[in-house]
């Protein structure tokens, strides 16, 4: 029987995945239990849900029933999650646990005890034709960690956990590309692929007394582009690595190398970035509408959006047990 438990686990390394029972979380689920093998950390899925506003507060009949089966359908979506999570990766442990609140403060918050948080493109209230829901962008946005947003395939089946495709990495040379491309030799190097590095040259406002010829800022951007790499290189020898310098629109040379890759890795601002901006327009772009999975990195881990726990209950699955089990082998 589900009960509510308080329970700690910041000391523990874990991948966070969001689950709400769509299809686009069951590819998010997938991959993150492929990802936690790799890592060989544990796996923590979590559901949150929120009850029903009836007009008068004092009536609490057909509230009380409605409360109790939205409870069970929520402790049906983590069972069934929690099953599917031990088919791709029977040999990491799980941990499975059920909020009471909005799913995007939810996840933000339990973030802080993750190293990788994973979510769905679009969720079970997703508005048809919007490729990235808000739940998504917002956890995107705002996580104090690498996020992955997963789109599940055009035939609307999910994600598959084995890869299928190179890892495809955004460069520009700022210190946030740089975090991005770590991300991505370490991704490659747990999948076994290969990585293609895309940088985009694009033409830049010169006063009419300082003319450079194009000729000569492609070779300065070439040659940034060649030491951005290599010190990563360096590190993971054995991982093949192609490079592309396109000219044209980061966001557009991204979205088109995702086709029939495995991931598409971009950093959180581009070297042209406002202050203040959560999401760069290239990471926003390429959100939502790359055709594969797509992480977003920031250079190192910021704060969480944080939310009152006034009010929010939570239910753990996971036995004391297992709790101390983790604990021993973390």
């Amino acid at each position: 029987m589900t009960k509510a438990i308080a329970v700690n686990n910041r000391s523990r390394r874990q991948v966070l995945v969001g689950v709400d029972g769509s299809v686009s979380a069951q590819g998010a689920l997938a991959w993150a239990a492929a990802e936690a093998s790799s890592r060989r950390c544990p796996l923590r899925i979590v559901h949150a849900f929120s009850w029903p506003v009836t007009g008068n507060p004092l009536d609490m009949t057909f509230a009380g029933g409605m409360n109790i089966g939205l409870q069970s359908a929520a402790a049906w979506i983590l069972t069934e999650a929690k099953a599917h999570a031990r088919e791709v990766a029977p040999d990491i442990k799980v941990i499975d646990d059920l909020f009471v609140g909005p799913a995007a403060p939810t996840l933000l918050n339990e973030a802080q005890d993750a190293d990788l948080v994973v979510v769905g493109s679009r969720g079970v209230g997703g508005f048809r034709g919007l490729l990235v829901g808000s739940v998504s962008a917002i956890v995107a946005a705002h996580a104090p960690c690498p996020v992955v947003v997963v789109h599940p395939h055009g035939a609307g089946t999910a994600f598959p956990a084995s890869p299928t495709g190179r890892i495809v990495v955004g460069v520009d040379g700022s210190d946030i590309s740089s975090a991005a491309i770590r991300f991505a030799f370490q991704q490659a190097a747990r999948r076994h692929v290969g990585i293609t590095a895309v940088h985009a040259a694009t033409p830049t406002r010169q006063h009419p007394s300082v003319r450079v010829p194009a000729d000569i800022v492609e070779q300065i951007d070439r040659q940034l582009f060649a030491e951005a790499m290599e010190s990563k290189r360096v590190l993971f020898p054995a991982i093949d690595v192609r490079t592309k310098l396109v000219h044209g629109h980061p966001a557009q040379a991204l979205i088109d190398s995702s086709t029939g890759a495995e991931l598409v890795v971009v950093g959180s601002h581009g070297r042209g970035g406002f202050a203040g901006m959560l999401l760069g327009s290239v990471s926003q772009a390429v959100l939502q509408h790359a055709a594969c999975a797509v992480a977003v990195v920031r250079p190192h881990r910021t704060p969480s959006v944080k939310t009152s726990s006034a009010g929010q209950l939570r239910f753990a699955a996971a036995s004391p047990d297992e709790l101390s089990d983790l604990k021993e082998h973390s």
